[in-house]
């Protein structure tokens, strides 16, 4: 699949926050900031920059307005730093006053991936390996489920195959029935049936609500930074969700794939070979559910490469869930 992600520009840079931000950051770094390189990919609208001061001093600064949704992802990242440690990078300050909320970040050598490599796929072995150790249970008290979290989300493939679970049960808020109709006459690629991804989708709180894991909830390439040595540093903490260990590195595994990489072996080489397969199964055909239905939606304004990443998504977790399933995945 080729895609194409359009020009994107944050919309937001630390010189719009609140003088009183400004100011602690500007403390912080120890002198006046001089420059701001603004992150070129992401899916907010949250200030996500690197500040330079006078002195040299640089700093990754996350920052957003209370009155965004964004705020309380921020928030979230600065307050989780303690629990994470070296898992992401180390956190100066949170910020918080009129009207705003910001982190400061120590930068962290090396750039975001823009396409997974050999290297790379080794080094998340060893760091399934650290999640583990470190996030199973969750060392905080203050979680939501994830499966209670995504569940807005459900009920295209039930909506779609218009069968008795159309009702969708799964996800008794959900808005999906009243915006499939974009997708209806679309054709699902590998052989896939949405009678059996419905099937599937229903087993959503049975197979992730029991998980005690903490999970980062958003690994793709552009939330990895590689350090020149190959270090892999995970950013962009914003989630108190639980879910089975594994979890993370399902939602991980078709991003790693659409390098080319196979996402089977991913899950395989990680500390959680032993996954239970039908859990895999469903959570693989409720994160594609919520792709097909909304990677086919008109472009975001401002946002130009979401609706791609998305479409990318749902193709590489479609493919997986075909091989996995038995049917062809060409």
């Amino acid at each position: 699949m080729t895609l194409t992600a359009g020009t994107f520009a944050r919309p937001r840079l630390l010189r719009t926050a609140a003088a009183s931000v400004i100011e602690q950051v500007t403390a912080l770094l120890g002198s006046t900031i001089v420059g701001e390189e603004p992150a070129a990919a992401g899916f907010t609208e949250s200030v996500a920059s690197i500040v330079i001061a006078a002195s040299g001093a640089r700093a990754f600064v996350k920052a957003a307005p209370v009155s965004d949704g964004s705020a309380d992802a921020v928030r979230a990242g600065g307050e989780l730093a303690a629990v994470i440690g070296d898992l992401g990078p180390p956190l100066l300050q949170l910020i918080e006053g009129d009207g705003w909320v910001a982190t400061v970040y120590e930068v962290v050598p090396g750039h975001a991936i823009t396409e997974w490599q050999q290297g790379d796929v080794d080094r998340l072995a060893e760091l399934s390996d650290r999640f583990a150790g470190r996030l199973n249970p969750a060392p905080i008290v203050d979680t939501e489920p994830y499966a209670h979290a995504f569940a807005p989300l459900l009920g295209t493939w039930p909506a779609l195959a218009g069968s008795a679970a159309a009702n969708l049960a799964t996800a008794p808020d959900s808005h999906a029935a009243a915006t499939v109709r974009h997708v209806q006459h679309r054709d699902l690629p590998y052989g896939l049936h949405v009678e059996l991804l419905a099937e599937l989708e229903a087993d959503w709180f049975t197979a992730l609500e029991p998980g005690t894991a903490l999970q980062h909830g958003d690994i793709r390439r552009d939330n990895v930074v590689r350090e020149p040595g190959g270090r892999l540093w995970l950013v962009d903490w914003t989630h108190r969700w639980t879910a089975p260990g594994w979890a993370d590195w399902v939602r991980l595994a078709p991003d790693v794939a659409a390098s080319g990489f196979d996402p089977e072996s991913v899950l395989q080489n990680s500390a959680w070979a032993d996954a239970d397969p039908h859990a895999v199964n469903v959570m693989l055909a409720g994160l594609a559910g919520r792709c097909w239905r909304d990677g086919h939606l008109p472009a975001v304004p401002g946002l130009p490469q979401l609706r791609p990443m998305q479409l990318l998504q749902g193709d590489q977790t479609l493919r997986w869930l075909a091989r996995r399933t038995g049917h062809s995945a060409r």
